[in-house]
């Protein structure tokens, strides 16, 4: 069996880009479809205001593909008339396997009821205000019919509601199918996954920022750090988490120029795998690593060529010798941040900490070490700025 999800436009009769007004209203948030196994925990998360009415508001799956005759079955119409969006800001329509479900939908009716709501194929969803309770039966009494009985891609759906919201997953079949499969009303397209579609698509750090053009995978080990999220903050989109280097490094005695850099994704939620590194240090001195979340500074390090490149307060992490040579610029620093933070919660920015860390807030790094002959008998390298991901 092929899954499908569709997503209603924001604002208007046809799927358009959000306005302003449309960014205050009520969105698909993120969406999954398939994993590995078999599908129970498929879900639909709406993002919108607190105590939003949902009267009138209809979610729908539109089918995109198989033949011609087959595109445009109205698949899906779920009323949801009488909720509201919970005070957290996050509505999820959810199979019964789902905790974090407000809504429960439900599979075939031939076939198991807690598992395959929505197909593996490519489809378009949509979040419809139909504005009147007639409108909404309207819509239901569509559902397993052809509603685009022409072929041009434009479904009857518009002349029952405003689009608050709509995007369309596809597979490979968007482009090689025979007909070629079919997103209606104009929504935006998500996917494919290689060939494939995608098991999952999310919005980076919640609606109104963009889908992430990374999808959710079919597997909790390939989401480690783009999980799943029912009822709950969305990760960054991968490409868009920021780290920059900035700031000026001391020159060593030895004409060394250490630098920042990172390796791994700077997951709050990871206990581990988050690296960042002080390369091109002096080899065989004493230093640490430092941080802040207060943002960034360029304070002169006394009469040396460093800069103290972050705010006050900082919060220093353990000393460390950076092996290497003796005046050679082979040395290092590194520090697990995620590990740092998972061993020590109260630290800065740690969970139990009076400012925790909270994804896209920024967290800026620094290196020290000794440099005996230097004006201050120390140096820093540059300084690194990190968005943090949930």
């Amino acid at each position: 069996m092929k899954h499908s999800l569709l997503r209603c436009a924001l604002g208007g009769i046809s799927a358009v880009a959000l306005s302003t007004a449309a960014q205050a209203q009520i969105a698909f948030n993120e969406i999954y479809v398939s994993h590995s196994g078999t599908d129970f925990f498929e879900f639909i998360e709406l993002k919108g205001p607190a105590n939003a009415s949902l009267d009138n508001i209809v979610v729908c799956v539109v089918e995109g593909e198989g033949s011609l005759a087959n595109q445009g079955t109205l698949d899906r119409a779920w009323d949801l008339t009488g909720f509201t969006i919970p005070s957290d800001g996050y509505f999820v329509l959810g199979l019964a396997g789902v905790a974090a479900r407000d809504f429960q939908i439900f599979g075939p009716n031939g076939g198991t009821p807690d598992q395959d709501a929505l197909e593996n194929g490519t489809e378009t969803f949509y979040l419809i205000d139909a504005g009147s309770n007639a409108n909404v039966l309207a819509i239901q009494a569509l559902l397993g019919t052809d509603i685009d009985p022409d072929n041009d891609g434009i479904t009857t759906l518009p002349t029952l509601g405003t689009f608050l919201d709509t995007v369309g997953l596809a597979d490979g079949g968007i482009t090689s199918g025979v007909p070629p499969e079919t997103i209606f009303d104009g929504a935006p397209v998500q996917g494919p996954d290689s060939s494939f579609l995608p098991a999952g698509i999310f919005r980076g750090l919640d609606f109104p920022n963009a889908w992430c053009p990374e999808f959710l995978d079919f597997n909790e080990p390939a989401n480690q750090f783009q999980p799943r999220t029912p009822g709950a903050l969305n990760s960054s989109c991968p490409s868009a988490v920021t780290i920059v280097n900035y700031c000026t490094a001391g020159t060593t005695t030895n004409g060394c120029l250490p630098a920042m850099s990172s390796t791994g994704v700077p997951s709050l939620s990871a206990s581990s795998g988050f690296v960042v590194t002080a390369n091109g240090i002096e080899g065989q001195k004493q230093g640490l690593i430092f941080y802040s979340i207060s943002g960034r500074a360029a304070l002169a390090w006394g009469a040396s060529s460093s800069f103290l490149c972050i705010k006050s307060p900082t919060q220093r992490t353990s000393t460390q010798n950076t092996n290497g040579t003796v005046a050679q610029c082979d040395g290092a620093i590194s520090l697990d941040f995620s590990a740092f933070l998972s061993a020590n919660p109260g630290a800065l920015g740690g969970s139990t900490s009076i400012s925790p860390l909270a994804a896209g807030n920024l967290a800026n790094f620094q290196c020290w070490f000794r440099d005996p002959p230097s004006p201050k008998t120390t140096n820093l390298s540059d300084g690194l700025e990190v968005q943090m991901a949930p």
